[in-house]
């Protein structure tokens, strides 16, 4: 080996340990954002409960960033407190900053892999946009999203509690003038 190969190979060797070590430490960081949102008419909206399957508090689903940018209409009983998004562990990438003109403490576990947003909430019959783009766009990450929330009752159930409050009270009070008359 003469002098003027170990440049080369220096060079050679710096270029290979500096690919291998990218390869293996790159990480696809995703920046989600959840926003408040009013649907334009060319909009494909989502239920949170009928299409995306997310109708209870503690609920658990899985799938994929495919699904991004989305509107979801939050058609369950529970105002949402909290959201949470969960990347599989098994995938190279971690979340980035999060962004929401809903909620105001947002927080990204140690590993990267759960986000959590909170301090705000997402009332029954409002809607969410719902992005979260990763790089390279379409990258395949699965994450899981869990809701908290207090149950609304249906406009429904409170209509008949007052219908049938006014009734037995509208009867007590004939009964009592009845009674007095007599």
């Amino acid at each position: 080996m003469n002098l003027r190969q170990l440049p080369v190979i220096y060079g050679m060797a710096l270029v290979s340990f500096l690919t291998i070590s990218s390869k293996g430490m790159a990480l696809t960081v995703i920046n989600p954002q959840l926003d408040s949102y009013i649907p334009q008419a060319s909009d494909i909206v989502l239920g949170t409960c009928s299409q995306v399957g997310v109708c209870f508090p503690g609920q658990e689903i899985a799938s994929s960033t495919s699904a991004f940018p989305f509107v979801s209409r939050n058609d369950s009983n529970f105002n949402v407190t909290s959201l949470f998004l969960t990347i599989d562990p098994n995938e190279n990438a971690v979340w980035g900053n999060g962004v929401s003109n809903i909620y105001k403490n947002i927080q990204t576990s140690p590993d990267g892999k759960k986000i959590t947003f909170n301090e705000g909430v997402i009332p029954v019959g409002e809607y969410l946009f719902a992005d979260a783009q990763t790089i390279p766009i379409n990258t395949a990450v699965k994450f899981s999203i869990a809701i908290d929330g207090t149950s609304i009752p249906e406009p429904s159930s409170i209509l008949g509690t007052l219908v049938f409050a006014t009734i037995g009270i509208s009867s007590s009070v004939r009964r009592y003038l009845k009674h007095k008359a007599q």
